[in-house]
């Protein structure tokens, strides 16, 4: 524990040690997450603790007590076995449509039994769909109708293992952090879900291209696709994407997206008709066969966007990261990216007469 008395610019520790210790070296025992309980005006403690979350109080924020467990294993989810808890927290949060005010629980755990690595989640579903959002922080607003969340874009299947820099050394970044994600609360089907969408970085977009591209000017390649774009742009770029299709009325078919570094793919192939999507990628910077083996896994998601009249989609990638959302379906997808390159070359096709309009923007960090 430690404590602060200029507003949170620096800290100084409660004592030499810890306040509380594990029952074993080997007891899963991390990650509290400490609140003041108004109702019981006491301090309340969620701690992470192999497959449940425990509960501890106390009066005076040093000395806690159990008080019970949230269990979330397979018994608890009815069958569903997300493996190791971590990362507990929670946050009331209201329905803006309905007005009903809501708690819910958030934490990391495992999706290794269902396809997926490491992620973030809530009580009644998964928060991002990506393969790297984990270990979140979440920043709630004063009025509880939004949460604003970070995730640790890693992955212990790869990110500790060798991953090699430009020079072919050994490089010890383990990860990176996501761009902000926008939370809320919403009834879907007499269910709550939590929509998620991205923070843009407007204020940092620079050298913005813009340009509509037809298919009724365009001639299938030897695939079966029309080639809409194939460009090339610095690595830190914001791609926002609009498909339409005037033949058909609405978009379908296959969308490809590739981004291609020296030492680095990524691809998402987007199904119109049935708003399933696959990532897959790449990398020649991990230096371990058993974590590229990890690193190089299919992701199979639903972006919840059906033969949509007008398909949308933001983009933003640099060295470290792809992040995708899928506007107005309240879904994401984060994922680490390993490169050492400045340059990227972005592609996009289609095997249907859907039309593009793009805007691509250079993300200046400065």
């Amino acid at each position: 524990m430690a404590y602060s008395i200029d507003n949170g610019v620096t800290y100084q520790p409660y004592s030499d040690g810890a306040i509380m210790s594990a029952s074993s070296a080997k007891a899963h025992f991390r990650d509290p997450y400490v609140f003041f309980n108004k109702e019981t005006k006491k301090m309340t403690m969620y701690l992470a603790e192999d497959d449940k979350i425990g509960v501890y109080t106390s009066g005076d924020g040093k000395n806690f007590n159990y008080v019970g467990a949230t269990p979330l294993n397979s018994g608890a989810l009815n069958g569903k076995d997300l493996g190791l808890i971590e990362c507990p927290n929670l946050k009331t949060m209201c329905d803006t449509t309905t007005g009903t005010t809501k708690t819910v629980m958030f934490f990391g755990a495992n999706g290794y039994n269902y396809g997926q690595t490491s992620g973030s989640y809530y009580m009644v579903g998964h928060l991002d769909d990506g393969s790297d959002y984990y270990a979140s922080n979440y920043f709630q607003t004063s009025d509880n109708t939004n949460i604003l969340s970070i995730g640790w874009l890693g992955n212990w299947g790869y990110s500790c293992k060798k991953i090699v820099d430009a020079n072919n050394e050994q490089s010890y970044k383990l990860g990176s952090l996501s761009l902000a994600h926008q939370l809320n609360l919403t009834k879907v089907n007499g269910e709550y879900t939590m929509a998620s969408s991205l923070v843009k970085p407007y204020d940092s977009l620079t050298k913005t291209v813009k340009d509509t591209i037809n298919t009724s000017q365009l001639f299938k390649d030897n695939d079966g696709y029309y080639q809409l774009l194939d460009t090339q742009r610095w690595t830190s770029q914001n791609f926002y994407l609009q498909m339409t299709n005037k033949k058909k009325g609405t978009v379908c078919g296959n969308i490809h997206l590739s981004f291609k570094q020296k030492d680095s793919t990524v691809d998402l192939n987007y199904n119109a008709d049935t708003g399933y999507y696959t990532v897959t990628r790449q990398t020649k910077n991990i230096a371990d066969s058993d974590a590229n083996t990890e690193y190089n896994k299919k992701f199979v998601e639903q972006s919840g966007v059906v033969n949509p009249n007008v398909f949308k989609l933001h983009v933003y990638t640099d060295k470290t990261s792809v992040e995708f959302e899928f506007e107005n379906s309240g879904r994401t997808y984060s994922l680490l990216k390993y490169s050492t390159e400045e340059n990227l070359l972005f592609n996009i096709e289609t095997d249907s007469e859907n039309d593009l309009f793009y805007s691509m923007s250079n993300i200046d960090n400065k």
